[in-house]
């Protein structure tokens, strides 16, 4: 015990509940991103499309190295250069916790800047489905375009375009080869 014991009285005890567990619990609680759906959720609406084409086959595990940093990509393929495609989903609790991700994808893309691999970036992107979050999931986006390197992200209605596309280039350069 730190202090005395103390006594009031209130005419909504729920309420006042509540705002005592937020005030004397919650706000020292380490808070979590809620996520209604993960990254794997993301890439099967992605990898239905891709697999219909016939692409599937060709992605491997691929870790871009820089000096500082790196990242295993599960899903990437090297025509000319490695394209590496990473599903991010943004269906978080909060506004915050979506641009929070935001900026860690930005602070990943400029550690992976430097690296002595040429990669293109494709960000698979899962919108938030709760309405009232799709203002931060536009900021969130903006964040993202600030990264540096080659990068395109895909929406997730694009995913039937974006698998012709990537059916495409690596028809494309099985011709080459």
């Amino acid at each position: 015990q730190f202090s005395e014991p103390g006594a009031g009285g209130t005419t909504d005890p729920d309420k006042t509940l509540r705002e005592l567990f937020e005030r004397y619990v919650e706000r020292y609680s380490e808070k979590r991103d809620h996520v209604a759906r993960d990254e794997k959720e993301v890439w099967k609406l992605f990898r239905h499309p891709l697999e219909q084409k016939r692409v599937t086959k060709y992605l491997q595990p691929h870790t871009i190295v820089s000096s500082d940093y790196e990242y295993e990509f599960e899903h990437a393929w090297k025509n000319r250069q490695w394209r590496v495609l990473e599903p991010v989903s943004f269906d978080l609790e909060n506004a915050h916790s979506i641009k929070d991700k935001a900026a860690r994808w930005l602070g990943r893309a400029m550690a992976l800047q430097n690296s002595k691999e040429e990669f293109k970036l494709y960000l698979l992107l899962g919108k938030p489905l709760r309405e009232e979050l799709l203002q931060a999931y536009t900021k969130a986006e903006n964040i993202l375009h600030k990264m540096p390197g080659k990068k395109e992200f895909v929406r997730e209605h694009e995913a039937e375009d974006f698998a012709n596309t990537i059916q495409h280039e690596i028809e494309e350069h099985e011709g080459e080869a």
